[in-house]
This record gives C-alpha cells, sequence and structure tokens, in this order.
C-alpha cells in the first residue's frame, strides 16, 4: 500500500527530475528522474497513476507516444524500452552490448508517428532506429553528438545532430542524408514543429530556425553571453518555443524568433527537463517536483524534522518552515545549510545549527532572531532547547549553556554527553569516565545526588524522559539502561537504575517521549530504522524501517517525523502507523494531509496540486 506522502505528493520523485514528456492531445505526461522512477499522469489524474522503475537513471532520454498509450525510456546503462502507461508493462525493450559505462547512455528518444519506428541516440554518437512490429534493429549510425533525434510528420525521416553540432534531417527510405544550410551557432538539439514546417535547433549559445522544404536557415537568435539554454520546448500549437535556462523560461514566437517575454520558473538546480501544458511550461527540479514558476521559487527539500506537541518543523536545507498543528505559520531562514533544529514544548523558540555559523534562537511567533550563541559554536553537534534553556555541546568538547529568562550563561569542559528535560530543570550530562550526572541549569551543581552505576561501561548518551521524573542511559556495550529519579528527588539518595535491552546495533539517537518508551534510531547506510521499546515490559514493541537518516521523534505527542517525498514530512505514530504529511509546495504554499483527506492548504495550493 502507498504511503500517505505517496498518495498526496504529486510527482513524488526522490530525486532530481532529468526529463519529461507529454502528449497534449490525450493530456498525457511522463517525468523520470536520476534513480529511473517514471511518474505517468494520464488525463482526469490529479497524481501520477503509474510510478514504475524499468531500467536505471535516465538522463534526458524519455517520450509519450500513441496518443498516450505507450511511453518510451532510454536509461544511462543503454536500455531503451516501451511501457504500457496504464501498467508499466514491457512491450519491447534492448540492451546495448559491448560498450561499458557512460558513452553508452542514452540521451534522446523519439517514436515516429505512426508508431512503428522508434530512434534513440547515445552519449558516444550512436543513432540506432528499430522497426517495433518485426520486434528488430533496422538501421544504426555512428558519429553523431547531440541529445535529441525526431521524426518528421510523416515518419519517413530521421532529424538529428551530428558531432559538430549540425544538423543531419535523413531520409529513411533510402538512408540518405538531405541537404541543409550550416548553422552559425552549434545546435545540441533539434525539433520539428508541429506542422511540419520548421526545424528549430538550440544550443548553449542560442536557437536557430531551418525550414523542412529546403533546409534553408531561415532565422537565429543568439543568446546573452553565448550560454545559458539547457533545453527547448515547443508549444503544442507550434506557435511559441519555450527556452530553459538555470533560472528562468524566455518565450519566442515562431517563426520570427521575436522574444514574447520570460518568467522565473522556480524548480532549484534544473536539468533542463520541461513540458509546454495547458496551464503553461514547468520545469523539473532536484527537490523532484514539476514547477510552473507561478508561486515563485520553491523551497528545498525536506532534509531535517523535528517538533514536540502540535508543532513541527521542517528544515529545507537553509530555511525552516514551522507549523502549529495543520497551519503552516511562517519560514526561518536560517545561516547556511542547518545541520538541526529543534522547538520548545510552548512553542516560543526555534533554535537552529547550521553547518558554518554559530547556533541561533529564533522566535517562533514572528521569526525574529533573539540570540546568537557565538563564533566558537561553529560545527557544534548538537542544540537543545527545554523552557527557558538553551544547551550545546561544543565542537572543542564540553558542554555550554544560557537561561534566557534568568540571562545566565555558564559552560562546563568535561561533559561528553547532554540531555535537556522539556522544562529545562534538569540538564543530564556524561562526565569523563561514563557516569550520569543530574546538574541545575541555574548553578551548574549537582541537582541531584550522582545515579548509581548499572555496569563498568561508560554511558554513551542520554535522554529523560517527558513528564517523567525518568532518565534514559545507553552505554558503550549498547545496553539500554533506565532510572526512576522521584525517589532521589525526594529522599536525596542515589538514584538506583536497571537494565532494560541490550543492541548489538549502533544507535545515534535516543529518545523518551510521553507514554513510557524508549525510542531509538538506528543507522543503515542512507537510511535508518527506529525501535519503540515498553519501558515496562522491556519489550520492542515496533521496529519501522526504510527511514530517512534524519527521522526524529517528537517528545510530547509520541510522534515519529520522517523527511519525506516532495518537500513533505511525514508523521507515524510510535506502531508506525502514518497519521499526517505535511507539505510544503513551491513557493509559500503548503498543504496538510490526514489519511482521509486534506485537513487544511493555504491561498493557491489547490492549484498547486492539478
Amino acid at each position: 500500500m502507498p504511503s500517505l506522502a505517496d498518495r498526496f505528493c504529486p510527482q513524488a520523485h526522490e530525486a532530481a527530475i532529468t526529463a519529461a514528456s507529454g502528449d497534449p492531445y490525450s493530456a498525457t505526461f511522463a517525468s523520470a528522474d536520476a534513480t529511473g522512477v517514471v511518474a505517468v499522469t494520464r488525463s482526469g489524474e490529479r497524481t501520477p497513476g503509474l510510478v514504475f522503475q524499468p531500467g536505471a537513471g535516465v538522463t534526458g532520454a524519455l517520450t509519450v507516444i500513441q496518443g498516450g498509450h505507450y511511453v518510451a525510456v532510454g536509461d544511462d546503462a543503454g536500455s531503451v524500452g516501451v511501457f504500457k502507461t496504464d501498467t508499466g508493462a514491457e512491450v519491447f525493450i534492448e540492451t546495448r552490448q559491448g560498450q561499458r559505462g557512460r558513452v553508452r547512455a542514452m540521451r534522446g528518444l523519439a517514436l515516429s508517428p505512426e508508431g512503428r519506428r522508434l530512434a534513440a541516440i547515445a552519449v558516444d554518437g550512436l543513432v540506432r532506429v528499430w522497426d517495433l512490429v518485426r520486434g528488430e534493429r533496422e538501421v544504426a549510425w555512428q558519429g553523431f553528438g547531440g541529445k535529441s533525434v525526431a521524426f518528421d510528420a510523416r515518419g519517413e525521416r530521421l532529424l538529428c545532430v551530428d558531432a559538430e553540432g549540425q544538423v543531419r534531417l535523413i531520409d529513411l527510405r533510402n538512408r540518405e542524408g538531405l541537404p541543409m544550410d550550416r548553422l552559425q551557432m552549434p545546435a545540441e538539439r533539434a525539433w520539428f514543429t508541429p506542422d511540419n514546417t520548421y526545424i528549430v535547433c538550440a544550443g548553449s549559445s542560442g536557437i536557430s530556425l531551418l525550414r523542412v522544404v529546403d533546409g534553408v536557415l531561415c532565422n537565429s537568435f543568439a543568446t546573452r553571453g553565448g550560454s545559458g539554454i539547457q533545453n527547448l520546448v515547443l508549444s503544442p500549437d507550434g506557435r511559441r518555443v519555450a527556452a530553459i535556462t538555470t533560472r528562468s523560461v524566455h518565450l519566442f514566437d515562431l517563426p520570427s524568433l521575436t522574444p514574447a517575454g520570460s518568467s522565473h520558473h522556480g524548480a532549484p538546480n534544473t536539468s533542463g527537463a520541461a513540458l509546454w501544458l495547458p496551464k503553461g511550461v514547468i520545469v523539473g527540479g532536484s527537490d523532484g517536483l514539476l514547477h510552473d514558476g507561478q508561486a515563485g521559487p520553491g523551497l528545498p527539500p525536506v532534509t531535517a524534522a523535528a517538533g514536540t506537541g502540535h508543532f513541527r518543523l521542517a528544515v529545507h536545507r537553509d530555511r525552516v518552515a514551522l507549523w502549529n498543528g495543520n497551519d503552516r505559520v511562517g519560514v526561518v531562514k536560517g545561516g547556511g545549510t542547518i545541520r538541526s533544529a529543534s522547538i520548545d514544548r510552548e512553542g516560543r523558540l526555534i533554535a537552529l545549527m547550521p553547518e558554518a555559523s554559530p547556533a541561533t534562537v529564533y522566535s517562533a511567533r514572528d521569526g525574529r532572531r533573539v540570540f546568537d550563541a557565538g563564533p566558537d559554536t561553529i560545527g557544534a553537534p548538537e542544540v537543545l532547547l527545554g523552557g527557558s534553556v538553551v544547551a550545546l555541546r561544543l565542537p572543542q568538547g564540553g558542554v555550554r549553556w544560557w537561561d534566557l529568562a534568568a540571562n545566565l550563561a555558564l559552560e562546563l569542559s568535561w561533559p561528553t554527553a547532554i540531555a535537556l528535560s522539556g522544562s529545562g530543570t534538569w540538564m543530564g550530562v556524561v562526565t569523563p569516565r561514563g557516569a550520569p550526572r543530574i546538574l541545575d541549569p541555574r548553578t551548574g551543581q549537582d541537582a541531584l545526588p550522582v545515579p548509581v552505576p548499572l555496569a563498568d561501561v561508560p554511558v554513551a548518551k542520554l535522554a529523560f524522559v517527558n513528564r517523567r521524573p525518568e532518565l534514559l542511559v545507553l552505554d558503550q556495550d549498547g545496553v539500554l539502561g533506565h532510572y526512576d529519579l522521584s525517589e532521589s528527588a525526594r529522599t536525596g539518595t542515589p538514584a538506583q537504575g536497571r537494565d532494560i535491552l541490550t543492541f548489538n546495533e549502533p544507535v545515534d539517537a535516543i529518545w523518551g517521549p510521553t507514554g513510557g518508551h524508549a525510542v531509538l534510531r538506528l543507522p543503515e547506510g542512507e537510511r535508518c530504522t527506529i525501535l519503540v521499546v515498553d519501558l515496562e515490559t522491556a519489550q520492542v514493541t515496533a521496529e519501522i524501517t526504510d527511514l530517512h537518516p534524519a527521522t526524529s521523534v517528537d517528545l510530547e505527542s509520541g510522534c515519529i517525523l520522517e523527511p519525506a517525498k516532495a518537500g513533505a514530512v511525514l508523521e507515524r505514530d510510535l506502531n508506525g502507523q502514518e497519521q499526517r504529511v505535511l507539505r510544503s509546495l513551491p513557493g509559500q504554499e503548503w498543504l496538510s494531509f490526514g489519511a482521509k483527506g486534506i485537513l487544511g492548504a493555504s491561498a493557491g495550493a489547490a492549484g498547486s496540486i492539478n
């Protein structure tokens, strides 16, 4: 069953979109990404009806064919295939043999109008044409150097670009080249206009127009500075062409090539993958989304998620979107790429830990910066919030904390780990010998007697159980321990702990959410696993695998927060059941989804999901 994030995130590619193609008459379009995932959206569908991965990564070689019934895909391993757009079933496939590496990667595909012939061009300039009816290769030519191939309206001539950037028009009946004027600006791509009157050629330095009937160069337009065009897209009626650059979409009238306006497309780090749909030109970005530019520049993908109670933080590399329930209430921009973020349980303060800037605290109400931890905190591994207390481990070792309400700052050089209770009343630290201690943040002195060690093994990590006088410790042997601190707080005697479970795998984070659980995060390469342990029974009650490595836990609600596809945060309960999706759309739009549909949306968001 698809996840909530998959169901409610249109164009839900996890990697950069590198190819796009559409059939305007059937209202079918497809997109492909760098991992080889292909998403197909057919007429009447609001989200892709088919998502499949036929092969390796795709870089430009994608085309929707035969009235939207099929999609042809060429991948970076040299395979070329045709698949049904309703089921993904394979109709034809050929894997290139002999060559190795990137030279065999496909860069362009085309299907003849009657659907009989399929043409493909590879990185090394090999152009192949197949007869799909007979299921065999018809012809192959070497020496081409472009990124596209195209058939004319009758399927009798094939358009390519050679290694010198010149257009080649080949008559497939006799396999001879037809005369074409030499281009003044070398091209990489070339297409026929829908009426088969002109050939539009594009290279980084500009656009050229050739007449089909006699091959005469009849117009050209040089780009400013001689570079910048990544791709061209023809309008369905053939009256305009759109030039795609890294930031903008530039429109030109045909055949005059008169500039007809430009706009920012809002796609981050685009490869030039684009479509001309009835709503206009949309461009694929590295965030796995197709952007129409109407909402302005988009937010980068979610790289981390955090929250407490009703509040959620979605980290978009260098900025943070703040959610209160199902409402997004603002965006805070940090000082560069953000490593971690946290918010206090009252939702007043947001603490950010950028990679190359000091730890900084902002007001959650208006995004105003209220505190800067200083340049010697650059590179700190984590920053914690509890009440009015801000605490962090220092890059050079030790811990430093501030009580913003009391205007107090303290530092200790010896702790090796740190934890902070939700109210900021207690701060847990680990001594150089690996023993846990409970300090009063106001004084830096012991708030409770030193707990009795559970073993001679040093403690590596610790965490407080939310709203309970309890402490979790994880030692270097992977043994999870639990202290009840209530008796120690009442009588002043050292707390006696107990072992819960032993874990034989690395653990990089522990939490103690409300409800008497311990939650552990186990890194597994580029993903992670979350384990939920019942502290009363000492049993693992849930194991949730294949999660984003920056997945975190809300201590108040006990929700698991995972950065998901398409700029979203996926929320699960401690049983792993998906509850909600919070999604930041391009621009400043947002959507909130539950299992049964839309919970909330900003003005204009409805247009973004259509």
